[in-house]
């Protein structure tokens, strides 16, 4: 992995400044909701495009190039209604993603994001600017850590919501989310797990396992690199992963259950319920495509 690039950030804060002049950040209330990714992966577990919105390290942790979209439904079945529609892309560390949600009433919220992160040698940063826009606005960062501390190790964390924009009426706690991943039968399976901690209290605990078949390479929810790219012999690459959230006292609060197929280009498909599994609160369709930077011709 490279260090920073002194021309890419240069122009990033020039691209930042024009983002937040034009559109002045004001502590109101907003139509938004949580990004679908957040639902599913971990803070450790991600390097590709949907880093931007889980831990904006990831995007600098493997030097790629990714695009991905995002489609959710809420109460899927004959009454179900969509209500996400998200995509971004990641350019080696540098990142933009758009959020619209759909609520009830006919009301629309509008969410950007904008990314860079950089690293070397295992040890990666990254930085997000939130602009919230609906019917009011509202304007927030992240600053993310990851560390491959062994080849079976990541750990690393967010701090997320600095500025504590007020949105759809509720004040947006300063939050941090440490967490960490495990492989322990190496590339072929990972074990993660990460919370959330605002200053006062811990609001919640999540963990979740993947395996992916030989060639399948990455990380949970195919958060990592594809079958093509991690050298592996399957011609169809295919995880599965799991995660379950808490709250403060360990106790069930909700599931999530997906698989994807391929490698560099995948297709994927996550389900969310209640922690009594009652039913299905919401699914979600994506696809990703990821490609290695091209080796420079002489």
């Amino acid at each position: 992995m490279g260090g920073w690039a002194d021309g890419r950030t240069g122009g990033l804060y020039l691209l930042t400044a024009a983002f937040l002049t034009a559109w002045p950040p004001v502590r109101l209330t907003a139509q938004v909701a949580p990004n679908r990714a957040t639902a599913y992966l971990h803070p450790t577990d991600v390097r590709d495009a949907r880093a931007l919105w889980v831990n904006p390290a990831g995007l600098a942790l493997v030097r790629e190039a990714s695009v991905y979209a995002e489609l959710a439904v809420a109460d899927p079945g004959a009454h179900g209604r969509l209500r996400q529609v998200n995509a971004g892309f990641n350019s080696s560390g540098l990142s933009f993603g758009y959020q619209r949600d759909i609520f009830d009433g006919g009301r629309r919220g509008h969410t950007y994001r904008l990314g860079i992160a950089g690293g070397s040698e295992g040890l990666a940063g990254g930085l997000a600017v939130t602009r919230y826009r609906g019917d009011t606005k509202g304007t927030s960062w992240d600053l993310g850590l990851a560390y491959v501390w062994t080849p079976g190790l990541t750990v690393g964390g967010v701090i997320s919501n600095i500025g504590q924009p007020v949105v759809r009426g509720f004040e947006q706690r300063l939050t941090f989310i440490p967490g960490a991943t495990w492989r322990p039968l190496g590339p072929a399976a990972a074990l993660s797990a990460h919370a959330l901690i605002t200053p006062d209290s811990v609001l919640e605990y999540a963990f979740g396992v993947a395996w992916w078949s030989v060639g399948g390479g990455g990380g949970g929810g195919g958060g990592g690199r594809g079958g093509a790219q991690a050298g592996g012999t399957a011609r169809l690459p295919i995880s599965v992963f799991a995660r379950l959230d808490t709250d403060g006292g360990l106790r069930r609060g909700a599931f999530a259950i997906g698989f994807a197929i391929g490698g560099a280009d995948r297709v994927g498909a996550v389900i969310s319920t209640p922690g009594n599994v009652s039913g299905v609160d919401a699914a979600s369709l994506y696809g990703l495509s990821t490609r290695a930077p091209g080796r420079r011709r002489r």
